[in-house]
């Protein structure tokens, strides 16, 4: 997985605020502009944490990409991605028929409340609490 940054409009007019999403809450946090490593995390607790699952991950014998996801969690997400992917095919059949705008707002609409469930989706990390 690749580090996600994005520009988000700062409170100046016109003016942009490098921001990232943190390895491992996934909170937003913004960028320091200056020399060094772009900071990872948004938090020194959340630093702390990653190191310490790493280092689990390690004694247990997995890799830096291995994630470890409880059934529930990836079967909500398996069935979030299905009513996905079953939206999308109705409304590519649906628009074969008619590209009439008032079918292609209905269409839009029906995407947009198949999509709103997957797009809340986030699994958080597990902590030894956990």
């Amino acid at each position: 997985m690749t580090e996600s940054s994005r520009e988000v409009r700062g409170a100046d007019a016109g003016e942009r605020e490098p921001r990232r999403r943190c390895r491992w809450c996934g909170r937003d946090f913004a960028v320091a502009p200056g020399p060094g490593r772009p900071r990872r995390f948004c938090r020194d607790g959340c630093r702390q944490q990653a190191y310490l699952a790493r280092k689990l991950a390690s004694s247990h014998g997995l890799g830096d990409d291995d994630v470890i996801v409880s059934r529930e969690a990836l079967e909500d997400l398996q069935s979030r991605i299905y009513c996905l992917q079953a939206a999308l095919e109705d409304i590519d059949r649906d628009l074969e028929r008619s590209k009439e705008p008032r079918d292609v707002a209905e269409a839009l609409t029906w995407l947009r409340e198949n999509a709103e469930p997957l797009a809340s989706v986030w699994i958080e990390p597990r902590t030894a609490e956990a």
